[in-house]
């Protein structure tokens, strides 16, 4: 990319921030460019601009200075010098259009790009000091990362987290009935796979779950085999701060009496193993969501695109959660909304996440368990999926957030029609009521106070009443929607509105009968 002059004064109007450090230089590198330097690398990335004076004092609009560097090229030049030194910086990634020299107003700026490191190559450190030269990005500027911190980064910085082995625990800290509920889920999803007839202990053990080091002379459960199928207290005994929960909050306001209606935790009624988990809660998580039936052959098939996306984003959470930090698994089913939160932090940017970008789960082999029995693709396509499926369902786009405060990621599933289609739906019954006859007025009046529709529902009933010999096609095309998305949410209202076509399909007027 091409940067010019402008672009420099475009960074300096928004101000130093999270992705960008601003600095007075004049013909030596500041020290301080090196903790901006990992702390972007270990954070998401930023730019250095070098020549640049701030007047703390002034305010905003003046504060930042063009003093410009004197010496450009031989400050470029220690530039990359310094940075080759692995005694001064752990690692170079930077390549050689990330680092220029602008010429603004007469003298010399230096803009330098750091990108977020990889996350196999992080912590990026500085004079050989791990613990004391590894930096994080804040609001507040560049800081040393605490012991926990730069434990997370480290642990992040491997795919195989979830597949070392756990000394000293063995079969006897698996809980049989889970791990045999599992096979059958196996067994139905590969009927004639080679580790049917195998024990448990070698089932475990080609599933990634248990192993032998011959090289240390060891073995035991993996830590996904204690995760995914253990029993409860060694489970605790390895992961203190191991916890996990389900809340059932349709219809619960905040302050009342009304905690919620379902919950699933760990109470001593079954045990709290993620393989448990997942099964229970995907169980009581679609049943409050609704279903579409499907022919696959001669057999019908319940499910759709909303189940299957659910079933990826609880699968998703389970398998990049990181289990070493203090904090809560949880799934929130909402009445407008479905939150799946996990202790962690995003491998990569959600900018790149929501570009197709991909990163390997924390827990590889907990995600393969899992997609041996028909969950997830592991092929790091799950988040697209979860975005088409909301697309064509026609609701908001599900949201992505990293809090880096608690150390924890949320994706929320917004149950919800988008702000266009809520416009449109208002426009539509202004216009009904105003401009139709006193029938059409009263069904379209009927069809916006009915509490049991969405609003995504009630814009495609407006819209049969407005436009009563319209075909399906020309219903999506007036509310900008997929013909599956209309075909799909007249399934789901049947059972509180029939839609019918009497007559052609060019010539015939829309039925609407509320059961």
């Amino acid at each position: 990319m091409n940067i010019i002059a402008e672009d420099i004064r475009r960074l300096i109007k928004q101000g130093e921030g999270l992705n960008l450090e601003m600095k007075s230089c004049k013909d030596s590198i500041p020290r301080s460019v090196w903790e901006t330097y990992s702390s972007f690398a270990n954070t998401r990335g930023g730019v250095i601009l070098l020549g640049i004076t701030e007047h703390k004092d002034n305010p905003i609009d003046s504060r930042f200075e063009i003093s410009g560097v004197e010496d450009s090229i031989k400050v470029v030049t220690d530039f990359w010098n310094i940075i080759n030194n692995p005694q001064k910086v752990s690692l170079n990634y930077l390549v050689d259009s990330d680092v220029r020299i602008i010429e603004i107003d007469g003298v010399s700026v230096i803009y330098i790009n750091v990108p977020e490191a990889d996350y196999h190559k992080k912590p990026i450190y500085l004079n050989n000091n791990l613990q004391n030269g590894t930096y994080k990005r804040s609001h507040e500027g560049d800081r040393h990362v605490t012991k926990d911190e730069l434990a997370l980064l480290l642990r992040d910085s491997s795919d195989e987290i979830d597949s070392q082995i756990i000394e000293h625990y063995t079969m006897d800290d698996i809980d049989i009935e889970s791990l045999h509920s599992y096979r059958k889920s196996f067994e139905t999803a590969n009927p004639t796979h080679a580790y049917k007839n195998l024990d448990d202990k070698e089932f475990l053990r080609q599933m990634g779950g248990y192993k032998n080091d011959r090289h240390r002379g060891v073995e035991g459960l993996t830590m996904g085999g204690l995760l995914m199928f253990g029993k409860r207290l060694p489970i605790l005994e390895v992961f203190p701060t191991f916890r996990i929960d389900y809340l059932d909050l349709i219809g619960v306001k905040p302050g009342s009496s009304l905690k919620w209606n379902d919950r699933l935790t760990d109470d001593g009624r079954w045990e709290p193993n993620l393989y448990n988990f997942a099964t229970l809660v995907m169980r009581k998580l679609l049943f409050t969501v609704p279903t579409e039936g499907r022919l696959h052959g001669t057999i019908r098939k319940d499910g759709g695109d909303m189940h299957e996306a659910i079933r990826e984003a609880t699968i998703n959470t389970i398998s990049y959660c990181d289990y070493k930090l203090n904090g809560v698994l949880r799934i929130d089913r909402k009445t407008d909304c479905i939150i799946f939160r996990n202790p962690g932090t995003l491998r990569i940017s959600r900018e790149r996440i929501y570009d197709g970008d991909f990163t390997h789960a924390r827990n590889r082999t907990i995600q393969l368990m899992f997609r041996m029995i028909g969950y997830g693709d592991n092929i790091g396509s799950g988040f697209q999926k979860i975005l088409a499926a909301w697309k064509s369902l026609g609701y908001d786009m599900p949201d992505l957030k990293e809090y880096d405060d608690i150390q924890e990621v949320w994706l929320t599933l917004p149950l919800k029609s988008n702000s266009q289609i809520n416009s449109q739906i208002s426009q539509d019954i202004q216009a009904g009521i105003s401009g139709d006859s006193t029938e059409k007025s009263i069904l379209i009046s009927q069809i916006n106070s009915h509490i049991n529709l969405s609003n995504l529902q009630r814009s495609i009933l407006t819209c049969m009443v407005k436009n009563p010999q319209s075909s399906i096609n020309e219903i999506a095309t007036i509310l900008k929607l997929k013909v599956e998305t209309i075909r799909y949410q007249r399934r789901l209202m049947s059972n509180i509105v029939q839609t019918e076509k009497i007559g052609s399909n060019k010539q015939g007027n829309w039925r609407i009968t509320f059961n």
